[in-house]
């Protein structure tokens, strides 16, 4: 049974059980090296449907008691599709310089069937492991039981890179790079609910070439200068002469450069890309324009807005991309 896989602004994950939450890859293989197996002959309904814009859909049992941990810990959830035959919910969370994902799949009666949690800090390694310890309680105590749950925290305590955790539940990959903590895994005997391939209308051709009069200068991706010594990127990747699957909006500068830059920048992309679900793309990154950091599924789309500043140089970048997985 396939496994989850997923990440931050763009990340990866592979593995046998359950894999999901997948590539985020702007500039990746166009398909699977392998190609997707034991897949359900049906699948949940997908987006369009009961939560297409990024709401919460309805659950039960396992994944409702998880969801109000998870937001009672300050993550926002979201779902990728809710329909009568299974869910896929994000739940994100960002907090300083720690970020943290929550991302698993359930059946109707709330019985979670696989899961992905990550958390990441490059400032404080043990931030990292405290977020992602609370994150595995939250919803594995549950979904899992106590005794599963305390093999994952043995695994992490013992310093280990890398390795499969088994347990009554299904088995576990646990990956540990100090700084970036991450657990995938599958309940044994279900498979996971296929995800829906995105793209947009507009092709990465017709981007470079709408963008070009506007003063950017385009090759792998289009960039213009942005005061004195900042940008403003838009990258648009997507197979030849198919639409646009992955799309990043970025703004690197002084702090008054890049306030001003970004949503100039966005104007510009969103003013070229064409596709159903654009108007709410557009309507969820205004909405989340302060200079913070957030992610959530709209419309079937992964949406991220993530910012750093410092004193000497900011950035912020909105990516916008669907999820997949490996079997």
């Amino acid at each position: 049974m396939p496994l989850f896989i997923g990440g931050g602004v763009i990340g990866v994950l592979v593995i046998g059980l359950l894999v999901f939450l997948g590539v985020r890859a702007l500039g990746g293989d166009d398909d699977p090296v392998t190609k997707p197996t034991n897949q359900p002959t049906t699948g949940p309904e997908t987006p369009g449907g009961d939560s297409a814009g990024g709401e919460l859909g309805n659950a039960t049992g396992q994944a409702k008691t998880a969801t109000d941990k998870l937001q009672g810990d300050g993550y926002q959830c979201s779902d990728l599709f809710n329909g009568e035959q299974g869910a896929h919910r994000g739940c994100f969370k960002y907090d300083g310089a720690t970020s943290a994902e929550v991302i698993f799949q359930f059946q109707p009666d709330g019985t979670v069937i696989g899961v992905l949690i990550r958390s990441e800090n490059s400032d404080n390694v043990n931030n990292a492991a405290v977020t992602f310890d609370a994150a595995v309680q939250a919803i594995g105590n549950d979904a899992f039981g106590g005794s599963e749950v305390a093999k994952v925290q043995q695994f992490v305590k013992g310093g280990q890179k890398s390795g499969k955790v088994g347990s009554t539940w299904g088995e576990f990959e646990v990956r540990n790079n100090g700084d970036t903590l991450q657990l995938s895994g599958g309940k044994s005997g279900s498979d996971s609910y296929e995800l829906p391939r995105k793209q947009f209308q507009t092709t990465e051709a017709q981007l470079n070439a709408a963008l070009k009069p506007k003063k950017y200068t385009c090759s792998t991706s289009c960039r213009k200068k942005v005061g004195e010594y900042g940008s403003q990127t838009i990258f648009g990747f997507g197979s030849a002469n198919s639409g646009i699957r992955s799309l990043e909006i970025r703004a690197t500068g002084e702090s008054a450069d890049v306030k001003a830059a970004i949503p100039a920048a966005t104007a510009d992309a969103f003013a070229v890309l064409k596709g159903p679900e654009v108007a709410a793309l557009k309507e969820w990154v205004k909405s989340h324009s302060d200079g913070k950091s957030y992610a959530a599924y709209v419309a079937g789309w992964r949406v991220e807005a993530t910012a750093s500043d410092s004193s000497s140089f900011t950035s912020q970048t909105i990516s916008i991309s669907y999820e997949s997985f490996y079997v």
